[in-house]
């Protein structure tokens, strides 16, 4: 890889991580306006922790060997950085109750924490080659944390559904099949497409077991 091309990676990625947090605040602010009308909504609290926290680690991931700066993963990567500053909070409706989307966001979390941590600095925003991790969630799905947010996302979606809401999160994984394909791609042009490719072999599954 160029210094050129270096420079260019690190450039894109850091104008990405500081659009990203200024797009937070705006997020917090407007999360915390709809929930302060009605407190008993802690689907919108969660949604809020579970975004943050992803914010959070890309701020410290580590860099990248190799980065895709095609413009499909780009766009990708924006959409699916940013994709809450579309949802709709205010004129939803409740199709399971409240603690039943707070426990599927619950158990999304908890998956999303455990893959994180697992993969520690090597998480970062757009598709790249940071080390290959194969351990613990990483045996079950090549993408663990999709499948976390998944799951987060439809305990959001059931219990704030608008078809604006619905449209946003499927053209969000739209998105995330993208990057997918992109990250694994990366993976297999480094230095450990060997190991990857005995990896992909050894586990199927991208991001949800027998199906995808």
């Amino acid at each position: 890889m160029s210094g050129a091309t270096t420079r260019e990676g690190v450039l894109t990625e850091g104008l990405l991580r500081i659009f990203a947090v200024l797009l937070l605040g705006w997020f917090i602010w407007n999360v915390a306006r709809t929930w302060w009308v009605d407190t008993s909504r802690y689907t919108l609290l969660l949604l809020l922790v579970t975004e943050t926290f992803t914010l959070v680690l890309v701020l410290f991931a580590r860099r990248a060997l190799l980065r895709d700066l095609s413009p499909m993963a780009i766009v990708a990567t924006i959409y699916a950085a940013l994709f809450f500053v579309l949802l709709s909070y205010g004129d939803t409706t409740h199709i399971v109750p409240e603690g039943a989307g707070v426990t599927l966001q619950m158990i999304g979390l908890g998956w999303q924490v455990l893959s994180k941590a697992t993969l520690g600095r090597s998480f970062g925003l757009l598709p790249a080659t940071r080390g290959l991790v194969t351990g613990g969630p990483y045996r079950v799905v090549r993408h663990p944390i999709y499948l976390g947010y998944l799951v987060s996302h439809l305990g959001f979606l059931l219990t704030n559904f608008s078809w604006q809401n619905m449209a946003v999160l499927a053209t969000l994984y739209l998105a995330q099949i993208v990057r997918m394909v992109r990250e694994e791609a990366v993976l297999e042009a480094g230095e450990q497409q060997r190991a990857y490719r005995e990896y992909r072999a050894a586990v199927r599954y991208r991001i949800v077991p027998y199906v995808y």
